[in-house]
């Protein structure tokens, strides 16, 4: 893929997917006072917007989790971000002056990433599937258009040669890890039944540990860590009066984010 096709392609992947999640989160509502309870906290209810005819959907059947569809300031500001980042993307890619070949696989993750939303809630397995998939995809493809670092090799050339999209694209792949993971953990406790505190234990240890791994394959692209923490964060500030379990696994899992961070970036 030339370089003018690879922008174009990732210039509509990444606009298509900022579009698709805005429109996921406010695709419901919640009044102040219904936001107050422990299981909105955890998992976002689901409501038509104002103007739509359509009928209001019972919570068990949205498995989008609270990283979708925010409901503190810490995920909305967490969102907004990641918009950002995809529309910053988009202007620093046509700016680069790159000259290697960017990685077909960063614009399928971004297009899979602005369907799976969509799929998830009647076609759950086959959205979870498209979930991971465009983690997998964006993993991939950063960790290739960054190259691998070997011991003698410098591991911030690759970095400051491919500038700052890399970055940015990263944090999207960090949110999209979390919002993956949660839904995982929405699924399991709606489908299969398992407790709202354990079924959300699952997704933030899949989202530690596979967080971990993405930042250990991509070496110094640190924004992919970092939206994770932030989303952490949100996680623990959302369960802090519900659970105070949850809040402390978030706790545990920004420290082995941290040292992840201290190792990739020493």
């Amino acid at each position: 893929m030339n370089r003018h096709a690879s922008i174009a392609a990732e210039a509509f992947a990444a606009g298509s997917f900022a579009i698709s999640v805005l429109l996921t989160a406010l695709r419901t509502t919640d009044t102040l006072a219904a936001l107050r309870t422990e299981q909105v906290l955890l998992e976002p209810r689901t409501a038509p917007l104002s103007g739509f005819s359509a009928p209001v959907v019972a919570v068990r059947d949205n498995l989008l989790s609270v990283v979708s569809q925010p409901t503190n300031p810490v995920l909305w500001a967490l969102l907004i971000a990641v918009i950002l980042a995809a529309l910053m993307h988009v202007l620093t890619a046509s700016w680069s002056r790159v000259s290697t070949p960017r990685s077909w696989m960063l614009p399928a993750g971004l297009l899979v990433a602005a369907l799976w939303p969509w799929v998830l809630n009647p076609a759950p397995l086959a959205g979870l599937a498209l979930a991971a998939l465009s983690c997998l995809l964006l993993v991939r493809g950063l960790s290739d258009t960054l190259g691998d670092t070997t011991p003698d090799a410098d591991p911030v050339e690759p970095i400051l040669r491919a500038g700052p999209a890399p970055q940015l694209t990263a944090f999207i792949a960090g949110w999209l890890l979390v919002a993956a993971t949660s839904a995982l953990g929405t699924f399991v406790h709606h489908r299969l039944g398992m407790g709202l505190e354990r079924s959300v234990l699952v997704g933030l240890l899949l989202a530690a540990l596979l967080g971990a791994w993405g930042q250990l394959r991509m070496e110094r692209a640190v924004t992919f860590s970092l939206a994770i923490i932030w989303a952490m964060i949100g996680f623990a500030a959302a369960a802090a009066g519900a659970s105070i379990t949850i809040a402390t696994a978030c706790v545990l899992g920004i420290a082995a984010l941290a040292v992840v961070l201290v190792r990739v970036t020493t």
